[in-house]
């Protein structure tokens, strides 16, 4: 794994485990039960925030301007386009000197899917 899509997903890990919504949580880092493929793509973190199903993706500044972008934001927007069931991206704060949350949206918008919240880290 990337380091820096490690720290990303360290970082916000971290917060998200201070924050007791959250529940059932699963991580591709750390000590907790890792999550479950979803339609073929590998979300970083999954949990539960009362009633509903969030997966979480990080991007690197790399990941959010290149090809690696678009496999994984489809499956998982396509998920969540159900019911109870949430994606959320987690990227750095500035992307080319840009805000990293305003990348992941206009790119998402550029493929045609939606992100529920993009958390920057």
């Amino acid at each position: 794994m990337d380091p820096e899509r490690q720290r990303l997903i360290e970082a916000f890990l971290a917060f998200l485990e201070g924050r007791p919504e959250y529940h059932t949580i699963k991580a591709a880092v750390g000590d907790h039960p890792r999550p479950e493929p979803v339609n073929g793509q590998l979300p970083d973190i999954t949990a539960f925030r009362r009633h509903q199903f969030v997966i979480f993706r990080a991007f690197t500044a790399e990941e959010l301007t290149g090809p690696e972008f678009e496999a994984p934001s489809r499956a998982f927007a396509r998920c969540a386009s159900f019911e109870h069931i949430r994606y959320h991206a987690i990227v750095p704060p500035e992307v080319e000197g840009e805000p990293g949350r305003l990348v992941a949206l206009r790119r998402a918008a550029e493929i045609g899917v939606r992100i529920d919240n993009v958390w920057e880290v």
